[in-house]
């Protein structure tokens, strides 16, 4: 009997080492944010499987006594920022009275147009452009935008000017911002947009938005963004479950669409930089990174910028409406220097798109 225990404590000891080495190897991509090869991409992606982990591990020898859980803890500790990038709980003072500005970024899915136009089912559309217009926010940053003045109920740019009267757009065709039929990026302000710029890409119909925005004295930058999807749909995969090739089929799929995004996010979040680098103003990122907190697209965008969820939000603030329901991939980044966030809230409450909306409150320091 003590042999098999022997036995099972030196592999136990042995697994442990291994994570170690693995988790140190992930923690370095993360920290240096300089591989771009797709290849760290899905290394990447096991970073909750890494802190999770080494978590049961620590449990493991903490109830033997073992000294071998300071191995676990010490790597734990030593991945302390990626823990807050999965889970904060702040707390929200509600004695500050301090006005500040509030921003909302949400992903509209098309604003369900494909249901409402060939399923005849219209409730969901109307609930989803209804829901986006009535957040109280004085930005509103807002990707795959559908809108159509041929049907009422599509004619989401002039409901959204309702309450903000200025406004930027873009989607395939450079300049356009009538949006007729089209999916794209929009911001909208209450303030006045002094400039735009953008930047279309054709996989996925993602791109760049940014505007310049005057808030009194002050003038920011706000760029709104979709990187490339990761095309993941586990729903899927599930349910093919009782056809195996059609299940296998479905996973490799997965893992090309998977391997295509991180290569074409890598190039996407250069070109995002440079636009951070060349603003003269304090600069907010809102969008849809279609990638993890841990990823490279991540990792580059808060070398310049905090993360609003990380200061200020609550919980783990997955954003995705999908299966497998535990990502995080819409953001709301902002200036240090020139910004604080006030608050920070996740509408996980609101079930119409794909994506849950997210939504900030700042003040200039």
């Amino acid at each position: 009997m003590m042999l098999i225990k022997e036995i099972l404590k030196r592999f136990l000891l042995f697994l442990n080492i291994l994570l170690a080495v693995y988790t140190l190897l992930v923690y370095q991509l993360g920290y240096s944010v300089s591989v771009k090869h797709w290849l760290a991409g899905f290394l990447m992606l096991t970073m909750p499987f890494v802190l999770v982990t080494n978590m049961i591990f620590v449990l493991i020898w903490a109830i033997r006594f073992s000294p071998s859980a300071f191995l676990s803890a010490l790597l734990l500790i030593v991945g302390y920022p990626f823990i807050l990038r999965t889970i904060v709980w702040h707390n929200i003072d509600n004695n500050d009275t301090r006005k500040g500005f509030s921003v909302m970024s949400y992903n509209m899915m098309w604003c369900d147009a494909v249901t409402y136009v060939h399923e005849n089912d219209t409730t969901n559309a109307i609930n989803l452009i209804k829901k986006a217009v009535d957040i109280d926010a004085d930005i509103k940053c807002v990707q795959e935008l559908y809108n159509w003045d041929g049907f009422p109920q599509f004619r989401t740019i002039k409901k959204f000017r309702g309450t903000h009267k200025y406004y930027t757009y873009v989607h395939s065709t450079p300049g356009n911002d009538r949006g007729q039929g089209e999916i794209g990026l929009a911001i909208f302000s209450k303030f006045p947009i002094i400039r735009k710029q953008e930047k279309y890409w054709s996989i996925n119909h993602n791109g760049l938005l940014s505007a310049d925005i005057v808030l009194k004295k002050d003038t920011i930058r706000v760029i709104n963004v979709q990187l490339r999807s990761m095309g993941v749909r586990v729903q899927k995969v599930i349910e093919a479950k009782e056809d195996k090739e059609l299940a296998k089929k479905e996973a490799k799929t997965i893992y090309h669409q998977l391997k295509g995004g991180f290569e074409d996010r890598a190039i996407q979040v250069k070109e995002l930089e440079k636009w951070i680098e060349e603003s003269p103003y304090p600069v907010m990122v809102c969008g849809d990174l279609n990638e993890l907190p841990y990823g490279f697209a991540y990792g580059k965008i808060r070398q310049y910028l905090r993360n609003s969820f990380e200061d200020a939000g609550r919980g783990f603030g997955f954003t995705y409406h999908r299966q497998p329901g535990f990502l995080r991939i819409d953001n709301l980044f902002y200036d240090e220097k020139k910004l604080e966030v006030k608050r920070f809230k996740t509408f996980s409450e609101t079930p119409y798109s794909d994506h849950f909306p997210i939504w900030g409150e700042y003040l200039f320091k």
